[in-house]
């Protein structure tokens, strides 16, 4: 293994430890298929998304309520794209204090300036609390599929707030859940002009019976590949969308999201690749700004006057 995968190998068996009795999925394996449950929910509350400050919003899905948010960070005007962008897994997105961590601040927050879009944050459900309360809530797999198919529904309702502010594109964007997120919004909405899906892919039941990252589950659910692969993996209806509308970046050495098993779903697609690892490459944030960027539509305004 090179340093990037050693990274992400260490991570996750730390992550294991720390999690002790408590793995993912541990109290429930079951649930209806993700996309079903995507496909009938619905955010309710997303208000004008040119208003700053933090929306709280409920989204109505098949297997519960479950509460998530949405955060305008910087409305430019509508001659602007709109680029909506979903966080990481465990991630505060809306910590953007001095001392916090998570992708939205690292790849924004002072970087306006090149960022040439009104920014959106959405925050997915259960990433308003605690590590250990979020991982006690990941313990049914229903609260996973709920909680990634709220963040596709949320993503289609702010995004569909901005097509009323605004003539210019609609990009979503996200890193690791986030993308997922917005591949999963692809499958079921296909609304949005653009999507910018990094570290992520369509084969999510892999990310827990066959990555390295298989150590956070539960042991009776690892035992069971292809139950969780029915309920989680969408790279079928991915592959279908018939639009060149995805642009990807995968990092070549994640052991998270590995490279080989997500690659096949992008085909047909401009694929960008990263020489780094899930974890090495998240904090690549320079070069993940940049590819977010490239993928903008250029706005329809004098550029003297940006």
């Amino acid at each position: 293994m090179n340093v990037h995968e050693t990274v992400d190998v260490a991570t996750v068996e730390l992550g294991s430890l720390l999690l002790r009795d408590a793995k993912l999925f541990a109290r429930s394996a079951e649930s209806p298929p993700l996309v079903e449950v995507a496909a009938d929910a619905t955010a309710a509350g997303v208000g004008r998304v040119d208003r700053a400050g933090r929306h709280d919003v409920t989204v109505e899905t098949p297997v519960g309520e479950f509460e998530a948010a949405y955060m305008p960070w910087e409305w430019r005007g509508p001659e602007y794209p709109t680029l909506v962008y979903h966080h990481g897994s465990g991630e505060r997105p809306f910590d953007v204090g001095r001392f916090s961590s998570n992708s939205f601040r690292r790849l924004f927050v002072g970087h306006e300036a090149a960022v040439p879009a009104n920014l959106v944050a959405v925050r997915a459900p259960f990433h308003d609390r605690s590590s250990r309360a979020y991982a006690r809530a990941m313990g049914d797999l229903e609260n996973f599929v709920g909680m990634v198919a709220a963040s596709a529904a949320l993503v289609e309702a702010v995004a569909a707030d901005a097509r009323e502010r605004t003539d210019a594109p609609v990009v979503a964007s996200g890193i690791s859940l986030g993308g997922w997120a917005v591949n999963l919004h692809r499958v079921c909405f296909d609304s949005v002009d653009r999507y910018v899906p990094i570290f992520a892919g369509a084969a999510l039941g892999d990310l827990f019976v066959s990555s390295i990252y298989r150590k956070m589950a539960a042991e009776r659910v690892r035992e069971r590949p292809e139950r969780l692969r029915e309920v989680l993996d969408f790279a079928e209806p991915f592959r279908a969308v018939d639009a060149a509308d995805c642009e990807p970046l995968l990092a070549r050495y994640d052991r998270i999201i590995e490279f080989d098993r997500q690659r096949p779903s992008y085909a047909g697609l401009a694929l960008s690749v990263l020489e780094k690892g899930h974890v090495t490459g998240s904090l690549a944030s320079g070069a993940l700004r940049e590819h977010v960027v490239d993928a903008l539509p250029a706005p329809d305004v004098d550029p003297a006057t940006r």
